[in-house]
């Protein structure tokens, strides 16, 4: 039997070579969305992360100073050797600039740059801030009997507020979002875009969280309302 020309061997070992090489370029192509799409998701994630780190400095800045942040920079900035935030952290998905949406709140409690939200925050006491006798009763207090509700501002009272599309000198800072107006892979707080995702301090969430019931019925070990607490049951001595 004659063995095959050189020319022969050479095709085969070309055409193999040419199969491994297309066999190699199909694994990748599956590979590459599911690295991109883990990617994505480790960096939403990341997103998250950071904005709660800023909703949590504006709470901590306002506990202890009493007023909201003017600028990003208050809560970076030693105070009295006090860090609200360890470094400023740049928005992941931002790949330009890495800056941040900045969402205010005005006097009434609207909010300003907010796209998601249209109701008023009441805001607790400052701390320190004693409530001044036969002045009208603080955000969050009942007023007395007879007195009449509190006005609410209108729905068009945010048409003339200002707009935060740039940062505003002086204001308010209560939270960041992102700017990017892209869809999501996850949802946050029910939002499927990015520029949909706010991280912004609420005090009345903190409140409610402070008055949850305990589990079990009207909390563990404490005696319902009404109701005098029954003595500790004396352990029956064996007969």
């Amino acid at each position: 039997m004659h063995p095959l020309p050189r020319t022969a061997q050479a095709g085969y070992a070309l055409l193999s070579a040419v199969f491994l090489v297309a066999l190699l370029i199909i694994a990748v192509s599956a590979a590459v969305p599911d690295l991109l799409t883990q990617g994505l998701r480790d960096r939403e994630e990341e997103l998250i992360w950071r904005g709660q780190q800023y909703a949590r400095a504006v709470k901590l800045y306002f506990r202890k100073n009493g007023r909201f942040p003017q600028k990003l920079e208050d809560l970076t900035e030693p105070q009295n050797n006090i860090r609200f935030m360890r470094k400023a952290y740049p928005d992941p998905m931002n790949r330009e600039d890495g800056s941040w949406r900045l969402i205010y709140m005005a006097p009434n409690g609207q909010l300003i740059g907010s796209i998601t939200r249209t109701g008023l925050i009441r805001l607790p006491q400052p701390p320190g801030q004693a409530q001044a006798s036969g002045s009208s009763p603080g955000a969050g207090q009942p007023a007395p009997a007879g007195a009449a509700p509190p006005q609410q501002p209108p729905e068009s009272a945010s048409q003339n507020l200002p707009d935060a599309s740039r940062p505003i000198i002086g204001g308010n800072i209560i939270g960041v979002a992102s700017k990017i107006q892209r869809p999501s892979i996850k949802y946050y707080k029910g939002f499927g875009t990015y520029q949909q995702w706010e991280f912004i301090w609420d005090p009345t969430e903190d409140q409610a969280v402070i008055g949850t019931t305990p589990p079990g019925p009207h909390g563990a070990g404490r005696p319902q309302p009404g109701k005098a607490p029954q003595p500790p049951t004396q352990p029956q001595s064996p007969r």
